[in-house]
C-alpha cells in the first residue's frame, strides 16, 4: 500500500507525453500548444479608432468649443479614408481606419455637429487619445502564443485574428473503459433483484469531456478471468489509457489484478492509503496505461479527479495537471477514525467550504452538488469550524 503522496508520485513519473498532431485550429480547443506560435501579422495591422466620434488633428484642440469642419467619414472595413488637414474633423466609427494625418479621436458624446461643422467640447487632447497603434497588441514575429500554452476560446479567438488556421498540439489520449461485474443492468433495462443501473461509464465519460477527451470506447465483461484476461488484451493493441472499473477488491470473483499480471502488464501500485477508493491499481504495458479503479461510484470519482484526470492532462501536455489546491477554513466541525487519509465531499461557498452530508463510497448524491474535495491527512482527523484545511477544487 502506498500513501496518496507516493501514489501522485508514481503516476507522474510513468506518464509520458503524447506524440504531437497539427490541427485545425477550430478543431484545437483545450489542446496544448507543442510550439511557440510566431504572429504572422501585425495587430491592429492599421491605425483603429477604439471609438464612435471624430478623428482629428489634436494640436486644433487649444481649448473648449473648438469648431472644425467636416470631412468624410471612416467606416469599419472602408479601405480609402481621405488625409486631413489642420482645421479638419473625420467622422469615424469604431475599428474604422485613422485617416492620415489624425493624431486622436474625439468620441461622439463631447462633440456636437452642425451643417458640416463640429463643436469639440473637450480639452486638452493628447496625441494618440483613442487610436489603436499598429501593433499595439502584438507585433508581425513576435511569440503570439508559447508551447504548453492549453488553448482556451480566448486563444482560439487571438490566433484566429491573426489568421493562423492550423496548430501543432499535443494528441489527446485514446481511451478505452471495461466496465466489470454481473450485477450491472444497462439503462432501460428491467430491474430485477440483485441488479442495480450501471453508472460509473457515464460519469467518467462526462468528465473526459470536460477535457477533450470526446470519444471513450466502452466495453462489458463478465467476472470471470478468462474474460478479463481477453478483453484486456484486445484494448491493450489501440489505446494510450484503459480504465477498468470494479473487480479490484479481493472478492472470489475480482480478477482485474490477475488478468493485467496475465496480459504482461506491470503493477506500479495496488492500494493507496485513503478513504474512498483504497482498492485502486495503477500499471503499465509499454506506452499503455492502467487504472483499475474501484466499483463503488463515489471511489471512482474520487480516483478520478485524483489520480486519472492528471494522468490524462500530462500526457496532453499541461503543465500544471493536478486539480488546483487552495487552503480554506471549514465551515462545520468534521472527525474521523483510523488510520487512512480522506476526501471529502465538499461545497465551496464564499469563504468557507462545507463538508456535505453523504460521505459513504456509494454515494452519488452528495457528489452531484460537490464542486470540491477536503482533503485530510490521517494525521488530521479531528478539524474544528473555522480550521484551515486543504481543499481541491473539481474542474468546471
Amino acid at each position: 500500500m502506498v500513501t496518496v503522496q507516493e501514489a501522485k508520485q508514481r503516476v507522474a513519473a510513468h506518464t509520458k507525453l503524447l506524440p504531437v498532431q497539427v490541427r485545425d485550429l477550430s478543431a484545437a480547443s483545450g489542446f496544448v500548444l507543442a510550439e511557440d506560435i510566431a504572429a504572422p501579422i501585425s495587430l491592429p495591422t492599421f491605425r483603429q479608432s477604439s471609438m464612435d466620434g471624430y478623428a482629428i488633428l489634436h494640436t486644433d484642440v487649444v481649448e473648449k468649443g473648438i469648431v472644425l469642419s467636416i470631412r468624410g467619414e471612416s467606416r469599419a472595413g472602408q479601405a480609402q479614408v481621405p488625409a486631413l488637414h489642420p482645421g479638419q474633423a473625420c467622422r469615424i466609427f469604431t475599428g474604422a481606419p485613422v485617416p492620415e494625418g489624425a493624431t486622436a479621436v474625439i468620441m461622439q458624446e463631447h462633440t456636437s455637429a452642425v451643417n458640416g461643422k463640429v463643436t469639440l467640447q473637450e480639452f486638452p487632447v493628447p496625441d494618440g487619445k483613442n487610436i489603436r497603434r499598429v501593433g499595439q497588441q502584438i507585433r508581425e514575429g513576435e511569440v503570439a502564443l508559447k508551447a504548453g500554452t492549453r488553448l482556451s476560446p480566448g486563444a482560439i479567438g487571438f490566433l484566429r485574428g491573426l489568421n493562423v488556421q492550423q496548430v501543432t498540439v499535443y494528441r489527446k489520449p485514446r481511451v478505452a473503459m471495461l466496465l466489470t461485474g454481473d450485477e450491472l443492468l444497462q439503462p432501460g433495462e428491467l430491474l430485477v433483484p440483485g441488479k442495480i443501473y450501471e453508472s460509473n461509464s457515464g460519469m467518467v465519460v462526462a468528465a473526459l469531456a470536460r477535457e477533450g477527451v470526446t470519444e471513450v470506447a466502452l466495453s462489458y465483461t463478465q467476472d470471470d478471468s478468462r474474460s478479463t484476461i481477453e478483453a484486456l488484451e484486445k484494448l491493450t493493441k489501440d489505446f494510450d489509457l484503459v480504465l477498468i472499473n470494479g473487480g479490484i477488491s479481493v472478492g472470489d470473483y475480482d480478477y482485474v489484478g490477475q488478468a493485467l499480471g496475465e496480459i504482461g502488464a506491470e503493477t506500479i501500485f495496488y492500494k493507496v492509503k485513503q478513504k474512498p477508493g483504497k482498492p485502486l491499481l495503477f500499471a503499465r504495458k509499454d506506452t499503455t496505461l492502467y487504472f483499475a479503479l474501484p466499483g463503488n461510484p463515489a471511489s471512482t470519482l474520487v480516483c478520478f479527479y485524483e489520480y486519472v484526470l492528471p494522468a490524462v492532462r500530462m500526457m496532453s501536455g499541461f503543465p500544471d495537471p493536478f486539480v488546483r489546491k487552495i487552503r480554506m477554513p471549514v465551515k462545520n466541525p468534521y472527525s474521523f477514525d483510523g488510520d487512512r487519509d480522506e476526501f471529502l465531499k465538499a461545497y465551496v461557498e464564499g469563504e468557507y467550504v462545507i463538508p456535505l452530508e453523504g460521505q459513504e463510497s456509494f454515494a452519488l448524491r452528495s457528489f452531484a452538488a460537490a464542486n470540491a474535495l477536503i482533503y485530510l491527512p490521517a494525521e488530521q482527523n479531528t478539524v474544528q469550524a473555522g480550521e484551515l484545511v486543504e481543499v481541491h477544487l473539481l474542474p468546471d
